[in-house]
Parts: structure tokens; C-alpha cells; sequence
């Protein structure tokens, strides 16, 4: 069942909500009031809206809300050793936290990297920062998915295992206070966004298939 808040919210939410009621029965109002704004900050933060994708099997949605840093070709020489194109996506401190499945497919690596915690709009944080790796298989194609820590989250959540089969749009983890999210694909999907847009996870549509898969 899916929850309208992530579940690591939950204890700070209840909590909050709890010491409120609890101030205001004891006519401590000041307290009280800034406990019920406090509640309000951690709904927020930890939302998670309902996502319903309309792309077809061969289009790649993002697996994070944000803003589009850049979209290049590069050599990926780590997870999927080949030229691949990524998107790079930055969320901000008012973005939804929680990251989704850019397609279906299977979990073929999970892997963890500890870290600095450098700005994440930065350049070459790729490999300094707090990170966590997803691979993920449909087919005979591999996909990557990067979490990255910045300067203010400090904490990467994954919910996936490696041999977890995923749909398309399936959360697979969040970051704690926005940061970074990296997608890496093949060659053949063409780029449907561009640098400065934002974008939702989930929803939207980042690539679409140029060529028939095998």
C-alpha cells in the first residue's frame, strides 16, 4: 500500500503532531505553534504524491523531480562499461525527495560509496560525493541510476535489493533534503528534455527509443 508520505517521515511526523496536541492541552500555545509548523514542514518534505505514467515501453521517465543540469554523451567505465548518454537532474530542498524506476526491469546492482558532501550542482562530484549505484536490466539493456548526496542531504535511502524485479515508476529510495540524481542510458534513446527544465518523477518523459531493441 502505498503511503502519502515516505515512511522514513513517519516517526518525525507522529512525534510532532503528538507534543503538539500535547502543548496545547497544556496552554502552552507558542510551542505548540511552531510544533504544528514544524508537522506541516515534515508533510511536506516527505510527501509522496501519487505518480501515474502514460509512456509507452519504449520512453525512459525520470526517476526524480528536479531541474535538468545537462544532458551528454560520455564513457560510463564503472557499472555499464560503454558510451552512454546521461541526464543529469538536480533536486532542490522543495522538490519531491522520493526516486523512481525510469523503467521496468530487474535489479542487477546496488552498490554504496561513501563520501564527501560538495555542493551538487558542482562539477566533478560525480566521484567525490556520498553516492549510491542502481543497475538496472531490461533485456539485453542496462540502465544506471546515481543518487547523489550534496551539501545539506546527508543521507541516501534505497529500497531495492539486487534480483528485484521493478515496474516503471516504482520507488526505488529518496534523498534526504534534495541533491542529485544521475541517469545513464544507450546511445539510442533520444533526449526529450533539455538543460533548465523541470521536470517530475515518474511522470516525465526524459528518452525515447530511436532504434528497435533486440
Amino acid at each position: 500500500m502505498r503511503l502519502p508520505v515516505a515512511k522514513e517521515g513517519l516517526l518525525l511526523i507522529l512525534l510532532s503532531l503528538l507534543l503538539s496536541l500535547l502543548c496545547y492541552a497544556l496552554r502552552i500555545y507558542p510551542l505548540a505553534i511552531l510544533l504544528v509548523l514544524l508537522l506541516l514542514f515534515f508533510l511536506y518534505f516527505f510527501r509522496n504524491p501519487s505518480r501515474i505514467s502514460t509512456s509507452t515501453g519504449d520512453e525512459i521517465i525520470s526517476p526524480a523531480d528536479g531541474r535538468v543540469m545537462g544532458v551528454e554523451d560520455l564513457d560510463e567505465g564503472q557499472f555499464l562499461k560503454e558510451r552512454v548518454r546521461r541526464i543529469r537532474i538536480f533536486m532542490s530542498v522543495s522538490d519531491v525527495h522520493v526516486n523512481r524506476a525510469p523503467c521496468e526491469g530487474m535489479i542487477e546492482k546496488v552498490e554504496h560509496r561513501s563520501g564527501r558532501f560538495k555542493l551538487a550542482f558542482k562539477k566533478g562530484i560525480d566521484d567525490e560525493n556520498e553516492r549510491n549505484y542502481i543497475v538496472l536490466k531490461r533485456g539485453d539493456e542496462r540502465f544506471l541510476v546515481v543518487q547523489i548526496a550534496g551539501f545539506v542531504a546527508r543521507r541516501i535511502i534505497c529500497y531495492v535489493k539486487e534480483r528485484q524485479s521493478v515496474a516503471k515508476g516504482a520507488i526505488v529510495g529518496m534523498i534526504a533534503l534534495g541533491s542529485r540524481v544521475d541517469l545513464y542510458m544507450p546511445t539510442r534513446y533520444e533526449p526529450l528534455v533539455k538543460e533548465g527544465q523541470k521536470v517530475k518523477s515518474g511522470v516525465t518523459v526524459l528518452a525515447r527509443s530511436g532504434k528497435e531493441r533486440s
